[in-house]
Parts: structure tokens; C-alpha cells; sequence
């Protein structure tokens, strides 16, 4: 079975609470995100770099800064999410170009 890592989880809720968010256009800080689902503010942040990085997330530095979701982000499937977090990965053995598959 399939195991999501901490950081994964907490990038679906964050992308989960800014396309809520997007709907009414509001840009939301990392603080009420952290707060919110009472996430480590310092892993979280990690994890909304790297969203950004993968151009789901964008940000906004300043009084009113915050993040919201991207085009992209509101297109983006489960999958994007993890190679967003996690890089790269076969989901199956028989998909890896470095190994056999064995039937």
C-alpha cells in the first residue's frame, strides 16, 4: 500500500485550503495555515516553498502577503503533489527503467 509522507499530507491540506480560500481571492498566510490544521510552522514552510517551486502555490511577501493557488495548482492532480514534495517516483515496479518486471 501506498503511504503519503507528512510533508505530502500537509501540501494536499494546504493546497486543499488555498483553493478554498481562492474562490473569494484571499491570500492566505502560512501562520493561519499552521493554525489552522496545527501543523509545524517550520516543515510547513519548507512544504510551501517547494509548492511554489512547482508553481502550485504563489506567494506574496509584505502586509498582506500570503499564498494562493496557481492556474496550474488548480489543475494539478495527486501525483503532481507528490513529485512536487517527494521528486520523482515510480507508483509501480514494472514503470522503473531500472528494473525488470517480474510477472
Amino acid at each position: 500500500m501506498l503511504r503519503l509522507s507528512k510533508k505530502t499530507d500537509y501540501a494536499l491540506l494546504a493546497l486543499r485550503h488555498l483553493a478554498l480560500a481562492g474562490s473569494t481571492g484571499q491570500t492566505v498566510p502560512a501562520r493561519e495555515l499552521s493554525e489552522t490544521y496545527d501543523l509545524p510552522p517550520e516543515l510547513l514552510a519548507k512544504v510551501l516553498q517547494r509548492l511554489v517551486a512547482a508553481d502550485l502555490v504563489a506567494s506574496r511577501r509584505g502586509k498582506g502577503g500570503g499564498f494562493t493557488i496557481t492556474a496550474r495548482g488548480r489543475q494539478s492532480s495527486m501525483y503532481d503533489v507528490v513529485v512536487a514534495i517527494a521528486g520523482e517516483m515510480p507508483l509501480n515496479e514494472c514503470l522503473s527503467v531500472s528494473h525488470r518486471c517480474r510477472h
